[in-house]
């Protein structure tokens, strides 16, 4: 993924996979959705109680000996490849999707998703 990326800010462009297409704001809000669910169905499996019924919270500090460490931020990273339409574009892209999620367990800052597609052909930058 050494092209220069395209990132998907326009909730309407198109992300064409395998065998499902999602509007780039539906796919951001699948992706939390997915991440807060299955973080919850595994605390319920263990039966492990957190504060808040947070996602990060789980989290948002680990001990090391008698010290306490905060995280501010945890990321997840995945890359998929698909097909992109963007709504001011020339038609479908073949590229790589790459989606960072961000969670902020010590913060009442919201979750995150950022979605940078990176095209099979160079972008043309006039």
């Amino acid at each position: 993924m050494k092209n220069k990326f395209i990132l998907l800010e326009c909730g309407d462009d198109v992300i064409y996979f395998e065998k499902d297409t999602f509007k780039v704001s539906q796919l951001r809000e699948l992706v939390i959705r997915e991440i807060v669910n299955k973080w919850r169905r595994e605390i319920c499996t263990y039966k492990t109680k957190i504060n808040n019924d947070c996602v990060g919270s789980l989290f948002g500090r680990i001990s090391a000996g008698d010290e306490f460490i905060p995280f501010s931020e945890i990321k997840l990273n995945a890359a998929k490849d698909c097909q992109v339409l963007k709504i001011d574009g020339k038609g479908w892209q073949k590229g790589k999707l790459e989606i960072r999620i961000f969670i902020y367990p010590n913060s009442h800052k919201p979750n995150n998703v950022c979605l940078e597609f990176y095209p099979d052909e160079p972008i043309n930058i006039e």
